[in-house]
């Protein structure tokens, strides 16, 4: 999983979760798909949320402009009009 909630949401205390979206070997046909490198894709199409406490370990960060090609993506399906 890809946390894309902000450091400060994050470290709200009365706040049990943070906002991710699945990390997926290859790109799949489930939602919009990411590049993270490696063969790894963030799936921006599955936004979901996690408790803080099933957080164990961090495996893996990624670099500001990844992150940012992340937001964009869900920006792009927030602001795509109904047909």
């Amino acid at each position: 999983m890809l946390v894309i909630s902000s450091t400060v949401y994050n470290e709200i205390p009365d706040e049990p979760t943070v906002i991710a979206v699945p990390v997926m070997h290859g790109s799949t046909d489930t939602g919009f798909c990411v590049d993270l490198d490696g063969g790894l894709f963030a799936v921006t199409g599955l936004v979901t949320h996690l408790l803080k406490t099933d957080l164990t370990e961090r495996l893996r960060t990624v670099d500001v402009q990844t992150l940012t090609n992340v937001n964009t993506m869900l920006f792009k399906i927030l602001a795509t009009p109904e047909r």
